[in-house]
This record gives C-alpha cells, sequence and structure tokens, in this order.
C-alpha cells in the first residue's frame, strides 16, 4: 500500500514537472542567439531538432547536384502580383526583419510541390560584411543577403499547425548581390524608423510581392530540410533560385544599422550576422533544374 501510494505521488510530481521540463528542453522559454553561449553551435542543448539529420542551410555543390528540368517546374504564383486583400505588417523580431503577410490570397503551387501552399511571411538575413550574409552558398559562394518566403500547406489549418509537418512549409530562397539601388526595398527600409527595436511592428501600405522578385523564376535548386532557426523543426521543402537581387551598398548599410536586435534602454546590438552556417547534407540529393551559368 505504501508503496502504490509512492507510486502516486511521483506520477503527480511528474505531471506537475513536465510545463518545467518542456521549457527547459525546447519550449518557447529558451533563448538562442547567432554567437557566444546560445550560438547555433549549441541550438541542440535545448532544441534537439537541430541536431537533425535533415537540417539547413546547406553548401549547394553543382557538380554534385542532381539535374532534372523536367520534374521541376515553373511555380504558378497566385496573388504575387496584386496588392489587394493582404495587410502587411513590417516586425522587428530581434533575430530578423520580417514582412508578416495577413490574408490567404497569396500562395504556390507546381514547381514540382504536391498541393497549395500559403505565403505566410519573408524575412532577410545579412552580414557584417558584403562577403558573407546569407545562409546557403553555391559552390562555396557567398552573398551579402538572403531573403526567404515562408509558405505553409494549405492543408494545414494555418502555419502554426503546419510548422512540425513534413510536408507542413516550402521556402523560396532569393539571394542578393550589390547593385543599383532597388526601389522595391524602399517599402521597407523607409519604415525602419519605427521599427528600431526587438518587438517593434508597424503596419506598412501593401504591394505586390512579385515587384519584390528577380524576373527569371524557372530555374532553382530544391532540396529537403529545415527551419534554419530553432527549433529547426525538418518540415521545409527549399528552393534556392539562380538569378539574383540586386541592393546598393546604401541600402544594406540600412539594414546593418538602422534595426537592432535589443528592446529599448539596453545595449545597443545591431542584427548583422543573423546566419546559420551550412550543415552537413548527409544522404539528400539536391536537385537543380539547370546549371546556373547555362543561357
Amino acid at each position: 500500500m505504501i508503496l502504490l501510494k509512492c507510486m502516486k505521488m511521483l506520477h503527480v510530481f511528474a505531471i506537475l514537472l513536465l510545463p518545467y521540463l518542456h521549457q527547459a528542453f525546447g519550449g518557447a522559454g529558451n533563448e538562442w542567439g547567432y554567437e557566444g553561449k546560445i550560438g547555433p553551435n549549441r541550438w541542440h542543448i535545448n532544441f534537439p531538432h537541430c541536431a537533425g539529420f535533415r537540417q539547413s542551410p546547406v553548401s549547394i555543390r553543382m557538380n554534385k547536384a542532381v539535374f532534372n528540368s523536367d520534374w521541376l517546374l515553373p511555380f504558378e504564383m497566385r496573388g504575387y502580383d496584386s496588392a489587394d486583400n493582404i495587410n502587411l505588417h513590417l516586425e522587428n523580431t530581434g533575430y530578423t526583419i520580417q514582412v508578416n503577410i495577413k490574408g490567404r490570397s497569396i500562395y504556390i503551387t507546381d514547381g514540382s510541390i504536391p498541393g497549395t501552399y500559403i505565403a505566410e511571411q519573408f524575412h532577410f538575413h545579412w552580414g557584417r560584411v558584403d562577403q558573407r550574409g546569407s545562409e546557403h552558398d553555391i559552390d562555396g559562394m557567398y552573398f551579402p543577403m538572403e531573403m526567404h518566403i515562408v509558405h505553409y500547406n494549405a492543408k494545414y489549418m494555418d502555419f502554426n499547425d503546419a510548422l512540425d509537418k513534413e510536408d507542413g512549409l516550402v521556402v523560396l530562397a532569393f539571394l542578393f548581390e550589390i547593385g543599383n539601388h532597388n526601389d522595391q526595398l524602399d517599402h521597407l527600409i523607409s519604415h525602419f524608423s519605427e521599427i528600431p527595436y526587438r518587438d517593434n511592428v508597424t503596419l506598412i501600405e501593401s504591394f505586390a510581392l512579385r515587384e519584390f522578385l528577380p524576373k527569371k523564376l524557372d530555374t532553382y535548386c530544391r532540396y529537403s530540410g529545415s527551419l534554419t532557426t530553432p527549433p529547426c523543426y525538418e518540415s521545409v521543402q527549399w528552393f534556392i533560385f539562380y538569378e539574383t537581387i540586386e541592393i546598393s551598398e546604401e541600402q544594406l548599410r540600412a539594414f546593418r544599422m538602422d534595426v537592432h536586435q535589443n528592446h529599448p534602454n539596453e545595449t545597443i546590438r545591431d542584427i548583422s550576422d543573423d546566419f546559420r552556417p551550412p550543415q552537413p547534407l548527409y544522404q539528400r540529393n539536391i536537385y537543380c533544374s539547370r546549371k546556373s551559368d547555362d543561357n
């Protein structure tokens, strides 16, 4: 009888302890970052998925890619050319600059993906120097910035429901090169003064997302991977496009200097170098529609 009572007490204690265990091992309360004791090489301690075998980003080696232009078809991008029926909220998350898309009118189909994927948000990764900033590299070449447009599978209730599902997400990745002034980026940069600190959010005027993108969207590489930030769920089909987007030095400087990872009244820390190093490919294949230097 005494043993039974002890077992019941242990069971109750375990139930009471569960929320605290969750917080200690991968819960939302865990702090993470891009350097020091909370940097990428330690994410797996609190977020076990970050030590998985299908992690992102990866290095794309063209001489090891599988080429199949017949299978990797162009996307059908619905709502990308319209600013109607959407609201855009520009947010400083403390980790990146992110545009949250309110509405379900922007989505993609085809492109070798089954089903329909709805655009949820897009965000950026950039470096303190021009030689580094992108998360993905092509044959060892990095870029100063990379943009991710995150979509979730329409068969799920919402983005959070899809987040940890194997077929939950599709991310379109675009690489930036230093070049001419990009008028479209001014849609965002002109509002940086409204979101200088972590958790600042502002409503911005709607614009067509297609304006942001390169003209050619039929050449890309694809692989199965993960979120590049904790909790690192392996739920993403990645598409990295060959054609780059231009950004001027002045505009890149705004990303580097005008937005910060700290709250007000804290030590100023810029968001730059918000990229995860490349992860092992293991047994995965990278599929490419054709080589990036082909015409």
